[in-house]
């Protein structure tokens, strides 16, 4: 039988790079020579045991590009060597989500590297139905980072900021930085809220038009400030913790809207509801992408929205535990990291 390596989370804060069988694809599923993999912080909940869909062992990884080297029994969309960028969705297509086209919201929904084994390897299975051309003029690095471009498009998208309204982000991680952009080319005014002195610079060199330190200035009062004391038209929550999930309120103009991408995986997390009914906000979820792989693909290769700043980090396979643990600690100057061998 066929081996590869891959990066196996075996228990908490444990990976073992190891030979592992090869997949095979089976009809509808194509086998993907991976070229890169973005990690992200799926990947670390996932590698501490705080993710509620991943169990161990696992093969963790699903922000993936790479090239076709097998197709499965039927497959004539895809043949090997075509350059391809991994939704990374695997569904029933048959229950009422998957029939209304909310695939996202699928009851048999399965992720790669999540319940199925993930990109953090030599080789990973993916639907065909979701697969998409690289662009020619992106990087394989860039090209998985296509992911989290989808899914902030998604959680836009939903929020739907207009032309000329005011748009206040907490967190300038990957999502944010992403939201931002987004934003910006909706034509909203966008500040943003971020510790991290290096991020708020490659937001501003991005186009920004308030990059704040939440530490040392007053979030709320710069809002009200620049919107006449009325608040902001869309605020996103792109951290992931209590307390700026309990600032977004405050935040937010009456009749306004609260998109959380963040989350911290707590189901008690303070939040005035009080203020939602009566000041009549609209409060949103937003889970990965659907439909939007193609537009994020499109965005990326036409300039619109850029990855290339963030790409912090470069490492191989065998480093991988090394790169979550990057992110873990939130060391000084990581933001994204990609698991390729792919030079910048």
């Amino acid at each position: 039988m066929p081996t590869m390596k891959a990066a196996v989370c075996k228990a908490r804060e444990t990976i073992v790079i190891e030979d592992v069988p090869r997949p095979a694809p089976k009809s509808g599923e194509v086998l993907v020579a991976v070229k890169a993999t973005g990690l992200c912080g799926s990947d670390v909940d996932g590698y501490t045991g705080h993710h509620p869909m991943i169990r161990w062992p696992i093969i963790l990884g699903h922000e993936c590009s790479g090239v076709v080297a097998e197709v499965g029994p039927g497959e004539t969309r895809w043949k090997p060597g075509d350059a391809v960028v991994v939704e990374p969705f695997f569904t029933c297509k048959s229950c009422p989500a998957c029939l209304r086209g909310q695939y996202n919201l699928c009851i048999d929904l399965k992720i790669t590297g999540h319940q199925v084994p993930g990109s953090l390897a030599e080789f990973v299975i993916a639907e065909s139905f979701f697969l998409h051309p690289k662009p020619v003029n992106l990087s394989f690095a860039e090209a998985a980072i296509a992911e989290p471009v989808s899914g902030s498009l998604h959680g836009v998208e939903r929020a739907n900021p207009r032309l000329g309204s005011f748009v206040a982000i907490l967190g300038c991680g990957t999502i944010g930085v992403l939201a931002m952009q987004h934003c910006l080319n909706k034509g909203a005014e966008v500040l943003i809220a971020d510790p991290a002195a290096f991020k708020r610079k490659v937001a501003k060199k991005l186009g920004v038009h308030h990059a704040l330190d939440p530490l040392k200035e007053d979030v709320k009062a710069r809002v009200r400030e620049l919107t006449g004391g009325i608040g902001a038209d869309v605020v996103i929550e792109a951290v992931g913790k209590p307390e700026t999930l309990a600032a977004t309120v405050d935040l937010v103009r009456r009749g306004g809207t609260i998109l959380l991408i963040g989350w911290s995986g707590n189901k008690t997390d303070a939040f005035d509801l009080t203020s939602v009914t009566l000041d009549e906000l609209t409060v949103l979820g937003t889970l990965g992408f659907c439909w939007d792989h193609k537009a994020a693909l499109r965005l990326l290769g036409q300039g619109k929205v850029t990855v290339k700043p963030i790409l912090s980090h470069r490492l191989p396979l065998e480093r991988v535990e090394e790169g979550i643990k990057m992110l873990q600690r939130h060391a000084e100057g990581v933001w994204k990291i990609a698991i390729t061998e792919e030079k910048a």
